[in-house]
């Protein structure tokens, strides 16, 4: 009677130790996402490349340079002395070059197209980076999770080190079972310190995409346990069509290489080149001037404008076959990733609502019965060992979950959580 008396005391401070867990202060994914679209340097790379993009659309609309010229005729011979020519013979010109009707429009839109390709570009970056964000949160808070079922398993293992102690003394286990307890602690120990290792990995990796120090201090990420996402397949095929931005890049070549085509066919028309010319330079006032029409003539049509329309219309059919492919790929990649939400979904459901409860009440009946005197130290281990493993599945799969929703979410081209259902 001593000796189980002894034992019991034992396992009642197993209860009351065991469980025992550390808050940290709680580390939040929205501030995190706007700190990189603040800060992040790839994105405010991408940014200036839009804003200068931007600063070339009036450039293309507007006229090249005028030329400005001092004309000298009729210089005495043997002498450069100017001020000897006729009066007359002095200009001052000025000449400009006119494009032919429509060609500085179509510029201005080509440009203007090419300013949307790089928004896109900008946008397809913001969405790399907040999806790294996201993954790197989703793994930093694996870590967390992982280290923290195992120090609650080592825990775990001590008291039932202390209680196998104790049965030893008495003489009711075996030393080996005390070995391999003791096994199980060592191998714990070195798992712990090696997650604590990558979890430093994970928050340096935060840390680099936020453009902080490498060191600075991170909580711990919270993580909702739901699952909840919902969405049919065709609004995501849709979403992804007007959002994606790589998609919308390759749509917006079609587009620019439209406005190319017009271009080269209205390369074939001439251009005006005017001027005039005032006489009497350095006079005080000017007399007669001049007045200087001309055309360029495409006469070399055969070997230049020709081709130019024919690399024209090879590039506009090469960026509608692009646009096609990776519309295809697109609308497959969310397909795919759909799909994987939902068996990430199903298996969150799996673990949380059976598998886990079921494994709790293994371990609270093996507890039970090794307080009436009927259980195995070693059943009551293995059931908790599986318990961990569960748990840490679970954990998983939710990180599996969110991540695969992130990607999903990067290949559609907008936060689905905004999306109205």
């Amino acid at each position: 009677m001593p000796k189980k008396i002894f034992i019991l005391f034992l396992v009642t401070s197993f209860f009351l130790n065991y469980g025992v867990s550390y808050a940290a202060e709680a580390l939040f994914l929205g501030p995190l996402i706007k700190e990189a679209r603040e800060n992040n340097p790839e994105i405010q790379a991408a940014k200036k490349r839009w804003d200068a993009s931007l600063s070339r659309v009036p450039q293309a609309k507007s006229l090249d340079n005028p030329t400005v010229g001092v004309t000298f005729e009729k210089i005495p011979r043997g002498t450069i002395k100017l001020d000897k020519t006729m009066a007359e013979d002095r200009m001052l010109s000025i000449t400009q070059m006119f494009p032919f009707f429509g060609k500085l429009p179509l510029k201005g839109k080509i440009a203007i197209v090419e300013s949307q390709m790089f928004a896109s570009d900008y946008k397809d970056k913001e969405l790399e980076v907040i999806n790294e964000i996201k993954k790197a949160y989703y793994d930093l808070f694996l870590k967390y999770k992982e280290i923290e079922l195992n120090e609650e398993s080592l825990i775990f293992l001590e008291n039932i080190a202390k209680i196998a102690e104790a049965k030893y003394i008495v003489g009711d286990t075996a030393q080996e079972e005390l070995f391999k307890i003791d096994l199980e602690i060592v191998r714990l120990t070195n798992i712990i310190t090696n997650l604590k290792q990558e979890k430093s990995s994970k928050e340096t990796r935060i840390n680099a995409l936020l453009n902080r120090e490498p060191e600075a201090a991170l909580g711990m990420p919270v993580l909702s346990g739901n699952a909840t996402f919902e969405e049919d397949i065709n609004s995501l095929y849709k979403l992804t069509l007007e959002n994606q931005p790589e998609l919308l890049i390759f749509s917006y070549a079609i587009e620019k290489n439209k406005y190319a085509k017009s271009l080269a066919k209205k390369s074939f028309l001439p251009d005006l080149m005017s001027g005039i010319v005032l006489r009497g330079l350095g006079t005080g006032s000017f007399g007669l001037w001049d007045l200087m029409l001309s055309f360029s003539v495409p006469f070399w049509f055969w070997t230049k404008q020709r081709y130019e329309v024919k690399e024209a219309i090879a590039n506009l059919e090469e960026a509608e076959a692009a646009y096609q492919g990776m519309k295809n790929k697109a609308l497959s990649e969310t397909k795919d990733l759909a799909t994987k939400v939902a068996i990430a979904k199903n298996k969150i459901n799996l673990y949380k609502n059976n598998q886990i409860p079921l494994l709790e009440n293994s371990i609270e009946s093996s507890l039970s019965s090794y307080r009436a005197g009927k259980g195995d130290i070693m059943m009551l281990l293995d059931s908790e060992r599986m318990l961990i493993e569960t748990k840490t599945d679970y954990y998983q799969a939710l990180v599996e979950y969110n991540m695969n929703l992130a990607d999903l979410e990067r290949t559609v081209g907008l936060e689905l959580k905004e999306v109205k259902r």
